[in-house]
C-alpha cells in the first residue's frame, strides 16, 4: 500500500526539479501560487453541484479532484494568455484569478456545511494539505507518465526554454517560438501542480517548485549542474519527507518533505556564501 505514495511522490520530485530552475529563472513562483490556488474554484464548484443534484455522480469521491484539474488548467492558460498579450500586468492576473477562486471555494464549503449539518466537503482537507494515504496504483502510474512527459519535453526544447526564460525579448527576435514556449511552460507547470496538489496540497505545492531550483542555482550557475542540483535537492527532500511520515505517522507527508527541502535551500545559501567569501 506505500509503494503507490511512494511511486507518485518521486515522479512528483523528477517533474518539479525539471521545471524548478526555469520557475526560479522566469520568476514565476506567484503563477504557482495563482494556478494552485485556483483549484479551490474547482473542487467548490463539484461541491455545489454535489449539493444541487444529490444522489447523481456528483457525489462521487473523484469529482471535486476532476474539478481542480479543469479550474488548474483552465487558470493557467487564461493566465498565459493575459501575461502573453501584456493587457494587464502579471501580478494583477495571477491575484485575480487566485483570490476569485479562493473566496468560491471558500463560499462553497460554508454552503455545503450548512446544508450538510456541519460536514466537511469531501477532500477539503486533502486538498489544503495533501494526502497521500488513499493515493491508487492508477494515480502513480499517471504521475509517472506526466513526469516523464515532462522530462522529455524539457530535454527536447531545452536551448529554446534556457533562452526564452532568461530573455524572452531576444529569443523572440532570435526566432525562437516564444508563443509556443510560453504556453508549454504554463502548461507543463500547471499539470506538475495538479499531480503535487493530491502529495502535498494547494497550500504548499509551489515550494516544491521553488525551492530544488533555489537551492541548486546558489551552488551552480550552469545549465546541466543546477538541473542536476535541483533534482537532487527534490530527491532529497522528497525521500527525508516519506521517511519522516512513514517514522511518525503524525506527520503529514506535504509539510515533511517542503520542510526538508527548505533546509537543504538553507544549507545551500550558507555554503555559497562560503564559498564566495572563500574566493574573495
Amino acid at each position: 500500500m506505500y509503494a503507490a505514495p511512494f511511486i507518485t511522490a518521486i515522479a512528483l520530485s523528477v517533474a518539479c526539479a525539471t521545471l524548478s530552475v526555469f520557475v526560479v529563472s522566469r520568476r514565476w513562483a506567484f503563477i504557482g501560487e495563482g494556478i494552485s490556488h485556483s483549484g479551490f474554484g474547482g473542487a467548490g464548484t463539484a461541491w455545489l453541484l454535489a449539493l444541487a443534484l444529490p444522489g447523481t455522480l456528483f457525489e462521487e469521491p473523484w469529482v471535486p479532484g476532476c474539478g481542480v484539474v479543469v479550474f488548474c488548467l483552465g487558470t493557467a492558460f487564461a493566465i498565459a494568455y493575459m501575461t502573453r498579450s501584456r493587457r494587464i500586468s502579471s501580478d494583477t492576473a495571477i491575484g485575480v484569478f487566485m483570490v476569485a477562486s479562493l473566496a468560491w471555494g471558500f463560499l462553497a464549503r460554508s454552503l455545503y456545511r450548512r446544508l450538510r449539518n456541519g460536514n466537511e466537503p469531501r477532500g477539503f482537507d486533502a486538498l489544503l494539505f495533501g494526502d497521500t494515504s488513499d493515493v491508487s496504483a492508477a494515480f502513480a502510474v499517471t504521475a509517472v507518465l506526466l513526469g516523464a512527459a515532462i522530462v522529455c519535453a524539457v530535454a527536447l526544447l531545452r536551448k529554446e526554454i534556457l533562452y526564452y526564460c532568461f530573455d524572452a525579448a531576444m529569443a523572440e527576435a532570435s526566432g525562437v517560438r516564444a508563443r509556443f514556449i510560453h504556453y508549454l511552460l504554463i502548461g507543463l507547470v500547471s499539470l506538475t501542480i495538479v499531480i503535487g496538489t493530491r502529495v502535498v496540497g494547494t497550500v504548499l505545492v509551489t515550494a516544491l517548485l521553488v525551492l530544488p531550483g533555489a537551492t541548486a542555482l546558489n551552488l551552480s550557475r550552469d545549465l546541466r549542474g543546477a538541473i542536476a542540483g535541483a533534482l537532487a535537492t527534490a530527491l532529497a527532500g522528497t525521500l527525508a519527507g516519506l521517511a519522516a511520515t512513514h517514522h511518525w505517522p503524525f506527520v503529514p507527508t506535504g509539510p515533511a518533505m517542503v520542510l526538508c527541502l527548505f533546509g537543504l535551500f538553507i544549507v545551500s545559501l550558507f555554503w555559497s556564501r562560503l564559498r564566495w567569501a572563500g574566493a574573495a
